[in-house]
């Protein structure tokens, strides 16, 4: 019998996991990722939009989304919120090695 691999949903080569409204972003051996929080979102046909997230650059050494919150913003599309919060965990990956 063949065992199928889920395929994982990625951005800029680092997985994304979706737990409900929260989405999880970047290598979970890290000692840093992003998680993202839905906290509005609106029906557009089918499908439901957001339209308020909850950005948050946090800790990832003790339980998944308990940690330490580094930085934390709110933006009005999920695109936006991938951008500044990709870039912030770039940053902040760089200087935790330093």
């Amino acid at each position: 019998m063949a065992v199928k691999k889920k395929k994982v949903l990625t951005y800029n080569g680092k997985p994304l996991i979706r737990d409900g409204n929260r989405i999880y972003y970047g290598d979970l051996g890290e000692d840093l990722i992003l998680v993202l929080d839905i906290l509005e979102s609106e029906k557009s046909g089918d499908l439901d939009v957001s339209k308020k997230i909850l950005v948050q650059v946090m800790d990832n050494t003790g339980e998944l989304g308990k940690g330490q919150v580094y930085r934390k913003a709110t933006r009005d599309n999920i695109y936006k919120a991938l951008d500044i919060g990709e870039w912030w965990l770039q940053d902040a990956l760089k200087q935790a090695e330093n």
